[in-house]
């Protein structure tokens, strides 16, 4: 329920799972206090405020050593553009979410990242032209 409003009391929260206030109020702090809640934040429909541009990469490196790895992830994780980055197993070393204002940006970032200098042997461009789903709430079903 947190993940799809953070900001509910802890009053209804408490409503909702069926425990009282101050067991489920320090249940919550438990989640903080052990990292399972990372954060609050706030979902910004960024493409009502400027226009935007999905952009996804899937990235060989020319090394796959952890070296070159954490190179890699230190350069790529602080470019402002990259919304997501993840370590994949399979035919690519990483998968990249862009977001841009135009393909332009992202067409200076690749010229000044996705390049040998830093690790980079191949890479693919997708852009996307329409998102079909795109949640952050995470829902596990149980089986059994």
């Amino acid at each position: 329920m947190l993940q799809e409003n953070g900001r509910l009391p802890i009053k209804v929260l408490a409503d909702r799972v069926g425990i009282s206030v101050s067991p489920c109020w320090q249940r919550v702090k438990k989640l903080e206090k052990d990292g399972i809640i990372r954060r609050y934040i706030a979902e910004i429909a960024i493409e009502k405020l400027q226009s935007i541009q999905g952009v996804l990469s899937k990235v060989v490196l020319s090394r796959q050593n952890r070296d070159a790895l954490e190179f890699f992830e230190r350069h790529v994780c602080a470019i402002p553009e990259v919304a997501e980055c993840y370590e994949v197993v399979g035919h690519f070393d990483y998968h990249i979410k862009f977001v841009v204002s135009s393909i332009d940006p992202y067409t200076e970032i690749v010229e000044r990242f996705l390049t040998p200098g830093f690790g980079v042997e191949r890479y693919f461009t997708d852009i996307v032209s329409r998102v079909a789903k795109e949640d952050r709430a995470i829902q596990l079903r149980r089986f059994g």
